[in-house]
């Protein structure tokens, strides 16, 4: 561990957490991309290695067990919930977000082969070891909380997008719109929330989308459209503000439109050039 002097102050980028800005920013996301018609909330998910932590936080515990993913589908819906490994019932869940080790079925590939989604058994376990998991990890998880991002009053790890193509289309170009780095998406179909959306970017520190999971699109009865983004929530406000710069470029004038309708109705003023318009007549 590096040497921390006793007479020197050390500080953490959460310390000056603005809670106000992080809901502007929310508010101007949904709107820029139409999430608000949707009535589905961004998310925001934090871990906790120790119990004094955990239990200082102020929200409720699970009642009983859920899914990962289904406390995420209630996170959009408005809810908040922290959890520890006695509130999961999906072991792809626990062992994704480090809540508890593996086995040896699940590791050997048996049990995704057992799911009858690959073509053979060393299939099915080189697809198992490349799903990103924190149980891999050495520190173990002490549990988590979902809640809408808005509502979070210090800094989230993570931030959950669950919406449409066009809407994954517009946060990949706003990602990218600092210093042009594809993200390097990690997709495979299977433990879509816990791994693919929630594990991978913590680990991996960039931007993952996902199409979803059988289990997700069952448990929470996802529409058929629906895909996820989640990216480490540092990453958060220069995506959003680059969706903002990319709207000019990248709207149809019908969205730009609809676009500057949303925004007026909050009180908010966004100058777009409705004659900048790449639609071919």
């Amino acid at each position: 561990m590096p040497y921390k002097h006793p007479k020197i102050s050390y500080g953490l980028p959460m310390d000056n957490y603005e809670s106000e800005l992080t809901a502007e920013y929310v508010e101007d996301l949904q709107m820029a991309i139409g999430m608000d018609k949707q009535k589905r909330q961004i998310v925001g998910v934090r871990f906790f290695f120790n119990q004094e932590d955990y239990d200082a936080c102020p929200d409720p515990q699970v009642d009983g067990k859920l899914a990962y993913c289904v406390m995420v589908k209630k996170a959009c819906g408005g809810k908040s919930y922290k959890s520890r490994l006695e509130n999961h019932n999906c072991d792809g869940g626990t062992t994704a977000l480090g809540l508890e080790k593996s086995n040896n079925r699940i590791e050997s590939g048996e049990e995704y082969f057992s799911y009858n989604l690959y073509g053979s058994s060393s299939a099915a376990r080189r697809m198992r070891q490349s799903v990103l998991s924190l149980h891999r990890l050495e520190a173990v998880t002490y549990g988590i909380l979902v809640k809408p991002l808005m509502d979070f009053d210090s800094a989230p790890d993570l931030v959950i997008c669950l919406i449409n193509p066009y809407q994954a289309m517009r946060i990949v170009q706003g990602y990218v719109y600092r210093d042009g780095r594809k993200p390097q998406i990690n997709i495979g179909g299977m433990q879509a929330l816990c791994s693919e959306i929630t594990a991978t970017p913590y680990i991996t520190g960039e931007l993952n989308l996902s199409v979803l999971c059988p289990s997700t699109r069952l448990l929470c009865r996802w529409d058929d459209d629906v895909m996820a983004a989640g990216m480490p929530f540092e990453n958060f406000f220069p995506t959003v503000e680059g969706v903002i710069a990319t709207i000019n470029s990248t709207d149809l004038k019908k969205h730009k439109e609809e676009i500057i309708r949303r925004f007026a109705a909050r009180g908010k003023q966004l100058p777009l050039d409705l004659d900048d318009d790449y639609a071919v007549d």
